[in-house]
Order: C-alpha cells, then structure tokens, then sequence
C-alpha cells in the first residue's frame, strides 16, 4: 500500500514544492494550508508521516504537534520551519519531533529524513512485537539493565530485523564493535560473513588494496589476487570501526561502491559485484567534518540511514556492578573468593569519570586480578592520569561532597562539557558521546540555559 504523507504548510510555493518532490519519492500526499484543516485531514486518514510547519495562520505548530502525538502516537513527525534558534528546536523535539528541519528545505534532506523516520518506525512496532511474543532480547557482550542500556539493546534489536546500513556513534571504549555484532547476530542472516576493518589503521596507500583487493601483478609485491575487505563481506555484514579517518578520495570510492554495489579491483579490468549490510562506527562528529571539509555530506546521508548512540559509563553508573561481576567471573574462575567487590570499592568505582568507558573498567579490574595476591581480597588501582589514587576495599576514598543521584551526576556532567567547550554544542555534545539533538532534550529536561543564553557562548 502506497504511504501516505500529510503537508501542513501555510506557504503555497513551500508546500507544492515539498509535495512534488514527496509524490517523485513514490508518496502519497495530503497537503492542507493551516492547522484547522490538518485536524480535519488527521480524523479521517492515518498518515504514515507527517511534515509540519511551525508557523501557521490560525494557532501554534508546537501545539498542533502536540495534538498529532495524542491523535496518533507512532506518526512520526518532521517540523519544517524557518526558525533557526536552539530554543526552537529544543521545543520541538522535546515535543516529540522526530527531525527538526530549517528552510530552505533540501531536497536530499527531506527525503532521507522522512525515509529513516519512516522506516524507524515500522522497524520498531515489527520488535515491539516480536519482543512481546519472544520474551527479553539480549545482545551478546553487552551487560547492564540501566534504562540507557534497555533502549539500546532495543534499538539494536529493532535495527537488527531490516538489511539498512547503520551509523554508531558514542565514545571510545563505549563497545560500539560490540554493538555491530550483536546487529549482525540478532539480524536476518548471522551465520553471514562479519568483516570489521579499524579505518585509523589504515595507510593512505594500503586503503585501495584493503577494501577492494587487487589482482596479480597490480603493483610490485603482488604475486596473487587478493580479495579486499568488501567482497569478503559479500552477503553479510562490513563494519567499519572510526569511519571519519578514511580520506577524502577514499570516501568517494566508497560511496560509489554502496550506490551502484559494484567496484573494480586494484589493477582489474571487471567489475565484481557486491551485496552486503555496512555498519560504520565514530567517535567524532561527522557533522562538524562536513562543515570543515574532511567529510562528505553525501556520503554521510548515505550510511547514516539509522543511527545508534551508545551511551558513556558516565550515563550508565549503576551497571558498573554488573559489568565488574561479569567481567570477574570470565577472568577469575580459578579464584572463587577473588571475584566479590564489597561495597566501599563499588562506590569509588562509581565516583570515576570512566573517560576511556567499558575498556577503562575493564583495564583496571584486570590490573586488579594481577595486583592481587592469590587469596587476597581484590584491590583496585585507581592510578590513571585522571585519577592518580589507589582506593582498596579496606581504604575506601574520603567523601567528597559531589551529586550522588544519576540525574545529578548527568547534570553536572552536561554543565561541566558545554563550560569546557565554551558552549559549543557540538563539540559539547562530541564531548559527551551524544547526539546534539539528545543533548537539546537533556538541556530542556534538566531547565539548563541555552548556550545562547550563556555570555560568550557560541553555536
């Protein structure tokens, strides 16, 4: 059945356009001048999606927003307004838009917005589903049952059940290669081949040859064929870990490759055809690449189709319990009585700023396995440069008067990173291992000031 979208914009050349170019993508479109008439047009139909201007001539488009999210909870929504505040946008999404787009509208942009919330949504009514019938999803490598982590593992699932190529983003030492897996593994084809490639390792020479192979004799040294990183993940799945460090000529070959699936080896004369899912991983801000000019734009709209932000420690404090347990009992099955943490050492574990994540904590538990005297109680060096103690269940850390709750700790996180970044929000947002429109919403959850509110911020 052909989708049906509804337009509600007072600008008539605005919403032709918009239209023309929805009805070119294969919708169909429902296009009404003022929010009185989009009421009247939501009682009758159910849109698959819908494209609202905040500007209207008889009432406020947040409030008609909010009236759409009552009427229709899983429509999602894209706001389309000349507004280009902050403010606006936190409004906005906070309300329960999906994407948040300022005119002049792109094409491009448009189209590949309304398509990924679209899908989105199908892909998450498809797991809720799913998960009703079948019980608990679990990833495989991801431990922890914090609200942060629950919505991850249900993004994953939801993402797993389609074929789309994937965007995650999050801090180093976050596990963003664990949760390319656990996509591959939950998905419609985990026996498939899993290729994952560290792009910052690559050499600006080397990147040809590694992704797509070269044949005999391509260039001195090459005594065989060598099949590159993308056809080994023909009918599976290619991750490529740290994406951003890939060159500007490199990404050009790459975007060719995932729009027509075809490409020619290093020194081949026949083209060789590929079919795989692409997962790409970062820990920067693609975005501000774009703007700077070491990225192209239209190769990030092309792998961020669906995105996953996986959240920092920091976010996720009361799972260090259980990360440290299941890590202990991997690596300490020998050593029954050396596998327990008391309460004191869970609590300076807890009170750490967890700047390298998962692969921090576990860093220092295993320095705390070897550290450890066979039989003793384990003792946890807290010896990194950002915290140069060493705290032991007998020596627990003097109390120092900082936030306890999680709510807090997030605040004060959130205060610290946009006064370190002078109020940049996306280097704030960078900073934090968040989207900047996640970042909107915590702003507005926790009734911070805007950066533009801050003296001497920027944007």
């Amino acid at each position: 059945m052909q989708e049906t979208i509804l337009i509600v914009e007072d600008d008539k050349i605005v919403r032709t356009i918009i239209a023309r170019w929805l009805e070119a993508g294969g919708y169909r479109v429902v296009a009404c001048e003022s929010a009185a008439v989009g009421l009247d047009r939501l009682a009758q139909l159910l849109p698959t999606a819908v494209c609202l201007d905040l500007t209207l001539p008889d009432g406020d488009g947040l409030l008609l927003l909010a009236q759409i999210r009552r009427m229709h909870p899983h429509t999602p929504v894209l706001v389309l307004t000349g507004d280009t505040s902050a403010a606006t946008a936190v409004r906005a999404l906070h309300g329960g838009a999906a994407d948040y787009l300022t005119k002049p509208i792109e094409r491009v942009r448009l189209l590949t917005s309304l398509g990924n919330a679209i899908q989105a949504n199908q892909l998450h009514r498809k797991v809720e589903a799913a998960m009703r019938g079948s019980g608990v999803v679990r990833v495989p490598g991801l431990v922890g049952e914090s609200p942060a982590m629950r919505a991850l593992v249900e993004r994953i699932a939801l993402i797993a059940a389609s074929r789309v190529d994937v965007l995650i983003e999050g801090e180093t030492g976050t596990g963003k290669e664990v949760v390319a897996r656990g996509i591959h593994a939950l998905g419609v084809e985990p026996d498939a081949p899993f290729v994952a490639i560290n792009c910052a390792a690559l050499t600006e020479t080397l990147t040809e040859s590694e992704l797509f192979g070269h044949e005999r004799d391509a260039f001195t040294g090459a005594n065989r064929r060598h099949l590159g990183r993308l056809e080994q993940a023909n009918g599976g799945t290619l991750f490529l870990d740290e994406i951003g460090e890939l060159t500007l000529a490199a990404q050009a070959k790459l975007l060719r490759v995932l729009q027509e699936r075809r490409f020619y080896r290093v020194g081949g004369t026949e083209e060789v055809g590929v079919e795989f899912r692409l997962i790409a991983a970062t820990n920067r801000s693609l975005e501000r690449m774009v703007a700077e000019g070491r990225f192209r734009q239209d190769l990030l709209f092309r792998i961020a189709v669906l995105e996953i932000q996986v959240p920092p420690l920091r976010e996720r404090l009361e799972d260090i319990a259980l990360i440290a347990a299941d890590y202990l009992e991997r690596h300490c099955a020998d050593r029954p009585g050396g596998r327990l943490l008391d309460a004191a050492t869970l609590r300076a574990l807890m009170e750490r700023p967890w700047l390298g994540n998962v692969r921090e904590l576990q860093n220092v538990l295993q320095r705390a396995i070897v550290l450890t005297p066979e039989g003793g109680a384990l003792h946890i060096p807290r010896s990194l440069p950002n915290s140069p103690r060493v705290v032991t269940a007998a020596q627990p850390t003097p109390s120092v008067e900082e936030p306890r709750t999680l709510a807090e700790l997030e605040r004060a996180a959130i205060e610290q990173a946009l006064l370190r970044c002078e109020g940049d929000l996306l280097a704030a947002s960078r900073a934090l291992g968040i989207g900047r429109s996640t970042l909107y919403r915590k702003l507005a959850a926790y009734g911070l000031p805007l950066p533009s509110e801050r003296p001497g911020s920027r944007q």
